[in-house]
């Protein structure tokens, strides 16, 4: 059952993220910003961090494939981004201690990172539809407070969790 868990977690997290992207956008100080939710990457940052790091990059993989599938029109973005980031936080960790705080803010790095790559990636196919500043007001500084507070709600009890996870995997 405990083996359940994970993917079902991530499953939920997945489509929770559709439902949080209903708040998007807001009218804030008579500016109009977009919030979008990247849940699902964090998610994959503390299994690889907290929990095991080869099934951080299986669930980036599929659930970048179905990202890919559900939400944009391009096959491959989030498929190839999801692992990298993986790939990169797991490297960056091996530099510096991973305590709770700098997978925080280096969560938060890797959304600017990613939210800045596909920015890129849609400007260089001809469907961004914004320039760069408008992005980095409307866009960008929004999104990475309102996954910061995903973080500051859900970090402690997501890296409890999956340590415990990592014990009991361990103890089979």
């Amino acid at each position: 059952m405990n083996r359940l868990i994970l993917p079902l977690l991530g499953i939920v997290i997945f489509y929770s993220e559709s439902i949080f992207a209903t708040f998007s956008p807001i009218e804030l100080l008579g500016d109009t910003r977009y919030l979008v939710p990247r849940f699902l990457l964090l998610f994959i940052l503390f299994i690889s961090v907290f929990y095991r790091p080869k099934t951080a990059y299986i669930y980036g993989f599929v659930f970048g494939l179905l990202y890919d599938l559900f939400f944009t029109g391009i096959i491959g973005v989030y498929m190839f981004l999801f692992p990298l980031i993986v790939y990169i936080a797991l490297n960056i960790l091996k530099v510096i201690h991973n305590h709770i705080i700098v997978v925080a803010v280096l969560g938060i790095l890797l959304i600017a990172g990613l939210e800045w790559v596909v920015y890129q990636f849609n400007l260089l196919i001809g469907v961004a539809g914004i320039d760069f500043k408008t992005f980095v007001q409307q866009r960008l500084w929004s999104t990475l407070v309102y996954n910061g507070l995903f973080i500051a709600i859900l970090a402690y009890p997501f890296k409890k969790w999956m340590t415990t996870l990592r014990q009991a995997h361990f103890e089979e």
